[in-house]
């Protein structure tokens, strides 16, 4: 931005971002969990598959709301990014804070965070063939295929050039489980809000078991959700309860809960959080789940930390 004579405007992004940069690459994974300072030991986290209905607040221990949440993970995608782009700012809009990664610019670095497929869609257009890796070298592209969109922070993409380099892992629930990444040739940000610190990534697939799998578990979740929402209305002011599921330092599946604590609206209209829900680096992107939320479909990715907690991007 160079230097300017405007005042900075005030901003609520002002803590840290909890991307996970990996110099070393994923072989250095194992020192930065080992050498974690936020949360040491990481015990306020619970592995997916130790995860049960006894972590839950005891007016929350019920079979609709561990669905709900086991749903969400299955939903939750790592996202792992291998390029920084040359068109990173310095600094957010309108301010003097520097933004994440500036100085990894045109840097092929490993970046991991977090994120949630919002979206799944099935094209059926003849004239329109997939161009996902493995349709673009075939000589017969499938003329059936399915889009599946990605909810994340902006600061772990930022851009088609990073877009491009991005793959979501799904299914890595624990070290032993059967994944499956959404890469290739058609990925890029269809929208994205640097201020608000979310952007989509749409990726396209001709696995059509896989999108009639996400389809369906998205449909369960948003039916899920509406049902949880009738019922703990009353109660959202009273718990605030906040439920993350991440992939913290690149590890599996992590569930935290915690709840919201404040919350600043940006233009009246854009909403961002803070909550005590555990989160670590590699967090970032992840789906904040709020108890009463009127769009919980889409929902708020995790964003930081500062020194009112950690705090999610601001959506509305």
């Amino acid at each position: 931005m160079g230097n300017s004579n405007k005042k900075p405007k005030l901003s609520t992004v002002t803590g840290n971002h909890e991307a996970e940069m990996c110099y070393g690459g994923e072989a250095d994974l194992h020192k930065l969990v080992a050498g974690c300072e936020k949360n040491p030991g990481h015990k306020r986290f619970i592995p997916l598959k130790d995860f049960n209905i006894n972590y839950l607040p005891s007016r929350y221990q019920d079979d609709l709301m561990f669905e709900t949440i086991l749903i969400l993970a299955a939903l939750t995608v790592q996202v792992k990014t291998e390029f920084t782009s040359l068109e990173r700012p310095e600094f957010y809009p309108d301010t003097q804070l520097p933004y994440p990664c500036y100085n990894d610019r045109g840097r092929h670095v490993m970046r991991l965070g977090t994120g949630r497929v919002y979206g799944v869609y099935k094209n059926t257009e003849s004239d329109k063939t997939c161009r996902c890796a493995k349709c673009q070298v075939s000589a017969t592209p499938s003329k059936v295929w399915g889009q599946v969109n990605v909810l994340t922070a902006t600061h772990v993409v930022f851009d088609d050039s990073e877009a491009r380099q991005t793959r979501c892992v799904l299914g890595f629930d624990d070290k032993e489980s059967p994944v499956v990444s959404l890469d290739g040739w058609e990925v890029g940000v269809g929208a994205a809000d640097i201020e608000g610190d979310w952007c989509e990534l749409s990726y396209v697939t001709c696995d059509l078991k896989l999108v009639d799998e996400l389809d369906k578990m998205l449909q369960r979740f948003v039916d899920l959700c509406g049902e949880v929402r009738n019922k703990y209305t009353r109660f959202v002011d009273v718990d605030k309860l906040t439920v993350i599921v991440s992939h913290p330092h690149g590890c599996p599946k992590q569930v935290s809960v915690g709840k919201w604590t404040h919350e600043h609206k940006r233009d009246g209209y854009f909403t961002r959080y803070w909550y005590t829900t555990c989160t670590c680096s590699g967090s970032s992107g992840a789906y904040v789940f709020r108890l009463a939320y009127d769009r919980m479909w889409y929902g708020h990715p995790h964003s930081g930390c500062d020194s009112k907690g950690n705090y999610s991007g601001d959506v509305c």
